[in-house]
């Protein structure tokens, strides 16, 4: 089983943690096997003893399913996992407390990546316009219903195999087959080494905090993972995540942020954070989205981005910066659109100032001219 902080052996292992089920529901409160057990069936991982869906280990399609996502993952985490986490041992965490809050706007289900960065914070927000879902529903399943769900995960998740990023209109025409983000939550959090001990569907009051989605049903719809490092029941994280329109107004109009006040205080009451931005759309660069950049540019102690997030002129007067890899027009599905930017452009032109990036983690994965930032609040 895979680690945040690495692994010389990537192939799915069957895990003893030398817990019991009882044990388990002592030290972490609302603990239920069957989310940990589902996150790694449906991430190809070996089933733990006493699992629901071992009964599905015999299955040729199921043995398949799991070489082939075993493969992929390995050689994603080959070519850019490890790549990750040795950047961040050597370059971020010397410039940044990683035990921070850690804040994801433009997130989708991304957590796959972000906790390469930052594998030791206790809660993580993310916000993003994916539908949430739920957890799929195995027991009512039958054989050609899971085995055809499996398909549907392996879909969903091509983008992020070959990519490293969600494409948000495809992954609007696979997420109702996976039943939403949710799914996808799991297996990241199963192949990095975690253990889901719930999960809560929620959304937020107008008084700004989060209750569960039966108490204000026509609230934003949101979901809470609580889960903790493999066998570490005394070490419990949180990550929530919302499925909400965080531009002013909203296309209409009369939606966005403006007509949502009690997410605009949910963000503010989570309180100072890390933040990570990638392929975000460039859409930080907007005036229509200038509600979360305020909000993101306000909370931040750190900021780890590329260049689709807040434009450099925002952030140059509050926070040094760090520059990495290469900087060059955007990719042809936005370089006409004004977001090349010269005073980024005329920093990264002096050579001593910026050092090379290892892994190619964005919009530029085909040509590798990948650029990554990090701000850090001045004193």
């Amino acid at each position: 089983m895979l680690s945040c902080g690495g692994s010389n052996n990537n192939k799915p292992q069957k895990q003893d943690t030398g817990k019991s089920d009882t044990a388990r529901k002592t030290a972490v409160a609302n603990f239920e096997r069957k989310y940990n057990d589902y996150a790694r069936f449906i991430a190809g991982m070996a089933p733990n003893s006493g699992s629901s869906m071992a009964k599905y280990d015999s299955i040729k399609q199921v043995k398949e399913h799991a070489v082939q996502f075993s493969n992929r993952w390995d050689e994603m985490d080959k070519n850019r996992l490890s790549l990750m986490r040795k950047w961040a041992k050597d370059e971020l965490h010397p410039k940044v407390d990683e035990n921070h809050n850690t804040f994801y706007p433009f997130s989708g289900p991304d957590f796959l990546h972000m906790v390469q960065f930052y594998p030791n914070s206790k809660r993580y927000l993310f916000l993003a316009n994916e539908m949430v879902g739920n957890v799929p529903e195995f027991e009512k399943m039958n054989q050609a219903q899971v085995l055809n769900y499996l398909n549907s995960i392996e879909k969903a998740l091509g983008d992020i195999f070959r990519r490293s990023y969600f494409i948000t209109s495809y992954m609007g025409s696979q997420i109702p087959a996976v039943k939403g983000v949710v799914p996808i939550f799991m297996v990241f959090f199963a192949r990095t080494g975690y253990e889901i001990t719930n999960v809560e569907l929620i959304t937020i009051d107008a008084t700004g905090k989060s209750v569960l989605r039966n108490q204000n049903p026509k609230g934003i719809s949101g979901v809470r993972f609580t889960f903790c490092p493999a066998g570490k029941y005394d070490d419990v994280r949180t990550l929530e995540y919302f499925n909400t329109d965080i531009s002013n107004v909203g296309t209409s109009g009369n939606g966005g942020l403006k007509a949502r006040p009690e997410m605009v205080k949910y963000i503010e009451a989570f309180g100072k954070a890390n933040t990570f931005v990638k392929a975000a759309s460039y859409l930080l660069h907007y005036e229509t989205f200038s509600t979360i950049k305020d909000l993101t540019q306000a909370k931040s102690i750190s900021l780890l981005q590329d260049d689709t997030g807040i434009p450099y002129r925002f952030l140059a007067k509050d926070f040094s910066c760090s520059l990495y890899g290469k900087y060059t027009i955007p990719v042809k599905n936005f370089s006409a659109t004004g977001h090349y930017q010269k005073d980024l452009a005329k920093l990264y032109a002096d050579s001593s100032k910026v050092k090379s990036l290892p892994f190619s983690l964005g919009y530029h994965w085909q040509d590798k001219n990948q650029n990554y930032m990090l701000f850090v609040r001045k004193p």
